[in-house]
């Protein structure tokens, strides 16, 4: 009896010689076979289970529906396996965390592809999306997600750990990467170019990880009850790497980090993120500040559209009809219709009587005072309404410094401590004051008025507080000497 031998080939190559073959089905292989006995034959099928209807390329495809609690029917799949990838068309969109069921295998959690579970709005309405099963975490990593979160792969440039939640600010940069620190309100260098929050567990120093840059934030331990609330503003801290849902305040820096979602005694703390930085004053596109001094404002000028910086009697004009509609408080001084010195002067008004009873200790002038600088040369003029309920000439006057000491010479012009017109110098002493002038009135009566005019010119050794004092000439008691509301000093720094 002759033996018939079927010669198996694959691509060409010999296999071998056998009698029959037997084919067997594989993972994601469906095989049909049927005897054909009119053409004398068997057929056989060979079919991709996985390709539900697609190229069979090797990765499962299917639509699921529902919403949030996702169902899916694929043929062929009994079992999720680890690294299976499944290509699935959700019909509706995603309105919280969510889970995929294949075949009621069982509902699998879906997950953003950096570890964070999926939020609403991460699956948009008709959205194709890769879901690879992962067996360890028993999840479905997906690929894809709707851009609602934006990341950035950064260094760790600070000597320390930085972990989830804490904020940063881009310090650098080095290769392709971003470089960051801590960030605090204290400083402008660590607030200013606040960028995100730490999105990975840890980053050690000089190493790699994800920061947040807008988005939502989950898994926060940063957000205790205790603290906050939902919909509370969460802003930069002044601690490095902290956050605060108090307000910022001067000299602190306003950066605005985003707002608390969920607050959580534990770590299941949720914030949106998208920061916000605050501006410094001159970095206002339309102000521009030059040397800034101290009692100066802001002001608008029309020739070039800026906001300017400007002494307040300098930059003010107008009639002084205009000035008494526009004000109540009678502190602005006026020649006719001219605003009073406008050159350079800054201009102090007294507010309210000051009054020195039974004492001739001099005291601040609590008006009459202002900041000097190390070296600055300084001029003075003064228009004082003095008056005293003793005796003639019962009020006395000088300059004290709060710090350091000065050089300069001034002029007194007024009533001498018998009742006559004198002309008399104030000069420096050591220790910061000048040499003391007594003035007098026409009588003993707190109402009967007596006025003062005073120059002086003077350079000081130190950051210091200038201040006009003043006393009674002898302690009587019972008795008054007064400085009076709407006495005037003018000051200028001459260089």
């Amino acid at each position: 009896m002759s033996m018939i031998f079927n010669i198996i080939r694959k691509a060409g190559t010999l296999i071998g010689k056998r009698k029959t073959l037997n084919f067997i089905e594989g993972s994601n292989v469906t095989l049909t076979v049927a005897d054909d006995s009119a053409n004398d034959r068997v057929n056989i099928t060979i079919a991709s289970s996985g390709g539900g209807g697609g190229s069979g390329d090797g990765i499962f495809k299917g639509t699921a529906s529902g919403t949030d609690t996702y169902t899916s029917t694929i043929s062929g799949i009994t079992a999720y396996n680890d690294g299976d990838a499944y290509l699935i068309r959700f019909t509706n969109g995603n309105t919280t965390v969510c889970t995929l069921n294949i075949n009621s295998l069982g509902a699998i959690p879906l997950y953003r592809n950096n570890n964070g579970q999926l939020i609403g709005g991460d699956i948009i309405d008709g959205a194709e999306m890769l879901c690879i099963y992962n067996s360890t975490a028993n999840t479905f990593q997906v690929i894809g997600t709707a851009p609602n979160t934006l990341l950035a792969y950064v260094t760790n440039d600070d000597s320390v750990t930085i972990t989830k939640g804490q904020p940063v600010y881009a310090f650098s940069g080095t290769g392709d990467r971003l470089t960051v620190k801590l960030a605090s309100n204290t400083t402008d260098a660590t607030s200013a170019q606040t960028v995100g929050l730490v999105l990975s567990t840890s980053i050690a120093a000089n190493q790699k990880g994800l920061i947040i840059v807008n988005g939502l934030l989950d898994g926060l331990s940063t957000l205790p009850t205790s603290t906050f609330s939902d919909g509370d503003a969460i802003y930069l801290g002044a601690t490095a790497g902290t956050i605060t849902k108090v307000k910022p305040s001067a000299p602190n820096h306003l950066v605005y980090l985003g707002f608390c979602t969920t607050a959580s005694a534990g770590s299941a703390g949720r914030m949106y993120v998208r920061v916000q930085n605050g501006y410094e004053l001159d970095e206002i596109h339309d102000v521009k500040i030059a040397t800034p001094l101290n009692n100066q404002g802001i002001f608008y000028n029309t020739s070039n559209s800026l906001w300017e910086n400007k002494a307040v009697i300098s930059a003010l004009s107008g009639t002084k009809s205009e000035f008494d509609t526009a004000c109540s408080d009678g502190n602005f001084v006026f020649v006719g219709d001219a605003v009073l010195n406008p050159e350079g002067w800054n201009v102090i008004v007294k507010s309210a009587n000051q009054d020195v009873t039974n004492s001739a200790t001099f005291i601040n002038d609590t008006d009459f005072q202002f900041s000097v600088v190390t070296g600055g040369h300084y001029m003075i003029e003064m228009n004082l309404v003095i008056s005293a309920s003793s005796t003639t000439g019962d009020y006395k006057s000088r300059f004290s410094l709060s710090a350091g000491s000065m050089k300069g010479i001034g002029t007194y012009y007024g009533t001498s401590n018998v009742g006559t017109l004198q002309t008399t110098q104030y000069t420096v002493n050591v220790g910061g004051t000048t040499t003391q002038v007594t003035s007098g009135t026409i009588g003993a009566d707190i109402d009967i008025l007596a006025t003062i005019t005073i120059t002086f010119a003077f350079t000081v050794s130190t950051n210091a507080t200038f201040s006009y004092q003043f006393a009674q000439n002898s302690a009587v008691a019972g008795t008054t000497a007064r400085t009076w509301k709407g006495s005037i000093l003018k000051y200028k720094r001459l260089d």
